[in-house]
């Protein structure tokens, strides 16, 4: 893929890195807590969006995700370690995406697959959902920020109007 097709995962990433450092690195009890019930913790919602990114993304690439399992069951993602340990583990996450996402071509981003759940799908649909997933779990770790009484990263609003999305 170009450069700038992979603008809004780019947008993502960076706005999930911010929400990561809003945490204080002195308060990594943070990412453990569960101030609402049944609500993953920060923790927790940042392992599944870095397993969801690139369980899609080996899905698209053919390559096999089981090998990402060892990767989230292990210090930082599972237990243990705190915003920079995240921050560093979040990096390594998104240098694999990169480099598995720059094996995709442009001309293959709209035929249709069958996923492994027997949907038909594009490679182009797939990458949209693993966004909105994003965002969506991002949101949940801005709710714990504000239950945490933390200042929250700013909207990337502006970013996300630049890229017509």
């Amino acid at each position: 893929m170009s450069r700038m097709e992979l603008r809004p995962f780019g947008v993502a990433t960076a706005h999930t890195a911010a929400v990561i450092r809003a945490v204080p690195d002195v308060e990594f009890r943070l990412w453990d807590l569960h101030p609402v019930p049944h609500l993953k913790t920060m923790r927790e919602q940042l392992a599944h969006i870095a397993l969801i990114r690139e369980s899609i993304i080996c899905t698209l690439t053919n390559r096999d995700p089981e090998a990402l399992k060892a990767i989230f069951d292990a210090e930082p993602w599972s237990d243990g370690g705190g915003t920079a340990d995240l921050l560093q583990a979040w990096d390594l996450h998104t240098r694999r995406c990169q480099i598995m996402l720059a094996d995709l071509h442009t001309a293959d981003l709209g035929k249709p697959f069958q996923t492994e759940f027997g949907n038909v799908s594009t490679p182009e649909n797939y990458l949209r959902l693993m966004l909105l997933e994003e965002t969506h779990h991002r949101a949940q770790m801005i709710l714990m920020l504000r239950l945490f009484h933390l200042e929250t990263p700013d909207f990337p609003g502006r970013a996300w109007a630049e890229l017509n999305m």
